[in-house]
């Protein structure tokens, strides 16, 4: 008899565990950049690439789309690619939309930012052609940056 409400408890609680998984894959797309930060005028736009006398962590675009549609989430995705072995510092990593003054969004996405790098499964970004720099330093102190254009179109 002491096995079947031990049995439920089991069954119950994995119920809930799934629930909650669910529920949070379900959750509602993150507003990377917002209409009004989109307005702003353009920053000067570097190379996308940034020299350092010390070799930084690589920050790698994964199946990033550099295309979208204004209103349709996709996964924003990179990977960090630790120099010489050594790992990024999550709590390091800054994601600035390039915009006069650049708009610090890193708060927006922190959630999704761990040591092997940014998985932020749902995003949204208004029409535009909008840069994206990255940047992340290593345990060591070592700087890594990386740019990221998306294009959006808008909805037909």
């Amino acid at each position: 008899m002491m096995i079947t409400p031990v049995l439920v408890r089991h069954i119950l609680s994995a119920a809930f565990v799934a629930a909650s998984l669910s529920a949070a894959g379900a959750a509602e797309p993150i507003q990377l950049i917002t209409p009004s930060e989109a307005g702003m005028p353009t920053s000067a736009m570097g190379n996308g690439s940034t020299r350092n006398l010390t070799r930084g962590p690589g920050i790698d675009t994964l199946p990033t789309p550099d295309k979208g549609v204004d209103g349709k989430p996709f996964r924003l995705a990179v990977r960090f690619m630790p120099s010489n072995g050594v790992p990024v510092d999550p709590a390091s990593v800054r994601v600035y939309y390039r915009r006069q003054p650049p708009v610090d969004i890193t708060e927006r996405i922190k959630s999704f930012i761990t040591p092997a790098g940014i998985d932020a499964p749902s995003v949204v970004v208004p029409p535009g052609t909008h840069v994206i720099e990255i940047e992340a330093m290593d345990k060591e102190g070592r700087i890594g940056r990386r740019q990221l254009t998306l294009t959006v179109a808008p909805q037909h």
